[in-house]
């Protein structure tokens, strides 16, 4: 458990410097989800009210990332310690692992009711409120309200990947996400007038309105009809679990994230094997470009070690951070595994508190299937189990599958430094990397997030974006490895939310490849 320090006495903001007020900022997905979270901060609501309000929006304005029929993760920080909580859901205790297809290569099938397993995230909500809420628990839900009821307005990449996720969407989905046929446009308000009746009922019942009743029926019945196996004794029967952190020495750094079933782990393993060689943050033109070549070796190992153990440590063995550690050496150069990319990340740091939280249906709108009387989508968190069924994250019942979402936190001397979320599935660990390699190399947190980034794409290959160093491309190709042009490639480049603190002062970005903006705000006692 570490502490965090002295609460910042000045602000900055637009250039004006406040004596009085203390310093907050947020990053998130989309404008609106960033001004909810500035408006909860403003009412005198707490980082983690500020998050949970973002994040309830982000579920209105992004359906194709997260929603109530997802998942979440969340490290939050404060005076006391360092908490983790993970959200997410289990498979149906009636699944039945013989039954269960394959997908060609070995995991689930994304797109359908076996994708399907227990959505977490409200009753995460719950879980983050009733720990480090200040605000009562409806007023966090109102702008999220507000906007599933007036209507929001899209981004511009939010759009495209609507329209691109299209296929992925049963009768019901297609129904209520394309009534005109089309994605709504950039700047067009979308407006769910169902899914604003279930936030009001979250607000006025918490988590049970989602779990019990009426609106669990009806999510069981769409899983069912899918040919899924989640039933009424699965979401009356969930929880949400405080977990211990992963937490890993970098120097005057530690790296904190969420531990098996998430791939935090790779985060860790990677960014451990690149701190011990002298790698992480070096700088000048040798050691710049070694870094480079070093973080991909290590992010392909760390994909390796995860690939063969990483699942619910509740339903397998899992060996400990340490023994994976020892494998990492003799990992084979084998690829990260293939899974979805829809997700949203929300950063909040205030004197009393740093969160990260991230949310998550898997795949764009998911597995595909609708609860039409919630106007929203199951996850398809279930197409992270193996059909393997000697492997460990093999698919069976009330077992949470490997999970990508990773909000991971960065601490210095103990204090948090740099929250960050990058979206995009397996990109989520490589984006971090990358990101904090600058930032340790002493980029502003805006160069950091905005630099040209490369992906592992595969067995021995990777892309690059054009923006991309020269030479670090020169050095990946050296280290043979395959580099691959591709423009389509799942996920892309990721997109990330980050907040970094910084001699008392705190700095914000929001990735310009998404639709996310970011905020800092001083706060008056």
């Amino acid at each position: 458990m570490r502490t965090i320090g002295a609460r910042v006495d000045a602000c900055v903001h637009s250039g004006v410097v406040t004596g009085r007020q203390r310093q907050a900022a947020v990053a998130a997905g989309h404008p609106r989800a960033t001004d909810t979270a500035v408006r909860l901060l403003r009412a005198g609501g707490s980082a983690v009210d500020a998050a949970i309000g973002a994040d309830a929006v982000m579920g209105v304005v992004e359906p194709t990332g997260t929603g109530v029929g997802g998942d979440l993760m969340a490290v939050v920080a404060t005076h006391e310690g360092v908490s983790v909580l993970n959200g997410a859901g289990r498979s149906g205790r009636r699944t039945d692992p013989e039954s269960v297809p394959d997908n060609g290569h070995g995991f689930v099938p994304s797109v359908g009711g076996w994708a399907v397993t227990v959505p977490g995230a409200v009753a995460a909500w719950q879980d983050l409120h009733g720990r480090f809420g200040r605000l009562p628990w409806p007023s966090l839900f109102e702008p999220a309200i507000e906007a599933a009821t007036e209507g929001a307005e899209l981004g511009a990449t939010g759009s495209r990947l609507w329209e691109s996720s299209r296929d992925r969407l049963d009768a019901a989905g297609s129904a209520l996400y394309f009534p005109a046929g089309t994605a709504p446009a950039p700047g067009e308000r979308w407006r769910n007038p169902a899914l604003a009746a279930v936030l009001k009922q979250i607000a006025a019942d918490g988590s049970d309105a989602l779990y019990r009743g009426p609106l669990a029926q009806a999510v069981c019945e769409s899983a069912t009809a899918a040919g899924g196996n989640v039933h009424i004794d699965d979401l009356a029967g969930h929880r949400s679990e405080w977990v211990e952190p992963l937490q890993v020495g970098l120097g005057d750094h530690e790296l904190i994230t969420v531990p098996p079933p998430c791939q935090g782990t790779v985060t860790a393993l990677a960014a451990e094997w690149v701190h011990d060689r002298g790698l992480l943050g070096a700088t000048g033109d040798d050691a710049g470009v070694e870094a480079a070549a070093s973080m991909v070796e290590a992010l392909d190992r760390a994909f390796a070690v995860a690939l063969d153990c990483l699942a619910d440590p509740a339903a397998a063995e899992v060996p400990d951070y340490d023994e994976m550690r020892l494998r990492m050496a003799g990992a084979p150069r084998r690829g990260p595994m293939p899974l979805g990319p829809g997700t949203v990340f929300t950063v909040v740091f205030t004197a009393e508190q740093a969160v990260v939280l991230t949310s998550s249906v898997c795949d764009r709108f998911g597995s595909g299937v609708t609860v039409p009387e919630g106007g929203f989508v199951l996850q398809s968190r279930g197409r992270g189990f193996s059909t393997d069924l000697s492997h460990p994250n093999a698919v069976a019942p009330n077992k949470r599958p490997y999970h990508t979402i990773v909000p991971t936190l960065v601490l210095e001397n103990g204090q948090p430094m740099l929250g960050m979320g990058v979206v995009g599935g397996i990109m989520q660990p490589q984006g971090k990397l990358q990101i904090l390699h600058r930032v340790l190399g002493g980029a502003s947190l805006t160069a950091a997030v905005e630099a040209g980034r490369f992906r592992l794409i595969g067995e021995g290959q990777v892309t690059t974006e054009a923006s991309l160093e020269p030479d670090w491309r020169a050095a990946i190709g050296a280290a043979g490895y395959e580099l691959v042009d591709t423009a389509d490639v799942i996920g892309g480049f990721g997109g990330a939310q980050a907040v970094l603190s910084r001699e008392g002062t705190l700095t914000a970005a929001s990735d310009p490849r998404r639709d996310g903006t970011s905020a800092v705000i001083g706060i008056t006692d």
